[in-house]
């Protein structure tokens, strides 16, 4: 009875420390995502910029740049489209708010990558003071980058992020069982079982609604190589051939249910399975370029 109730704890903990792994994971990668506003501030010569970039534009309209500035007599917007010229047009006082500045950015379908900066200007005597954002004379300037996003439907978004915390879960506890089964304490069938729902999830979330996620928000299926080079699509893709290879690896378990067919030994499979999570893990601390 005393050996029954320690395996329930054991089973208890386990699943709360995936659990708890599992919302970390995605908490960091949805925190560290390259698409969110970032505020940015400049003050030379005594003129002030203050701006939350916008690096989106989801829906229908122009893109409509707002950006807080003191001490300037004029504020213009200069923006490209893909490789284009940089093109400039005056920012107008925003009504009741004579600091704040608005233009827009014309709309472009979806998938379309436009690149900007603020530029302010004023007089002392005859010399002209120009501040930009970011400073344009810097050797390391950037433009920010802004795209256009169609809008995802919400069933797909719910799904995508069930299936990555499903995986993420059923990952963490592939992990418990692989070291049980080097411990000689779990069976290869009841590990790999854990593995085989993780590429499940991993497929479902990443390829089939991976790619109906980036044809409504960017009008592309799949953008990782040898397609393209989406930072989101490549780790994605990183990540599900580490789960595949580490389960074709035990295919006579999985498809014939005949260890003898496996190419590698339990004691190896274990090692592939904590190689492909830290895969895993390495690839979803690299930022993503989409987010919610």
């Amino acid at each position: 009875m005393t050996r029954k109730i320690e395996n329930i704890i054991m089973k208890f903990w386990r699943i709360l420390v995936a659990f708890v792994l599992t919302l970390v994971l995605l908490g960091f990668a949805r925190k560290t995502t390259t698409v969110q506003s970032v505020h940015k501030t400049v003050e030379k010569s005594g003129i002030l910029i203050d701006h939350n970039t916008m690096p989106k534009k989801v829906g229908e309209g122009d893109a409509v740049i707002s950006v807080k500035v003191i001490g300037a007599k004029e504020v213009k917007l200069f923006y490209k489209i893909k490789n284009g010229e940089f093109q400039s047009v005056y920012m107008t006082p925003k009504e009741e708010e004579s600091d704040v500045f608005v233009a827009s950015i014309p709309h472009h379908k979806k998938g379309t990558k436009a690149w900007y900066y603020i530029e302010a200007q004023k007089q002392i005597g005859d010399k002209e003071i120009t501040v930009s954002l970011p400073d344009r004379d810097s050797p390391n300037f950037k433009p920010i980058l802004l795209k256009f996003q169609g809008s995802v439907p919400s069933y797909i978004i719910v799904s995508h992020v069930f299936c990555n915390f499903a995986a993420i879960f059923f990952s963490v506890l592939a992990i418990f069982s692989a070291v049980d089964l080097k411990r000689g304490k779990s069976t290869l069938k009841k590990s790999v079982l854990f593995s085989l729902l993780t590429f499940i999830f991993l497929f479902s979330g990443f390829f089939i609604l991976g790619c109906a996620l980036n044809y409504f928000a960017f009008g592309v299926m799949w953008e990782a190589f040898p397609f393209g080079h989406d930072v989101t699509d490549n780790k994605s893709q990183i990540i599900l051939l580490s789960w595949l290879v580490t389960l074709f690896l035990v295919k006579g378990t999985i498809l014939g249910k005949n260890p003898s067919k496996n190419l590698v030994s339990e004691k190896t499979y274990s090692t592939m399975v904590i190689i492909s999570l830290v895969v895993t893990v390495l690839m979803y601390l690299i930022p993503h370029s989409i987010s919610f």
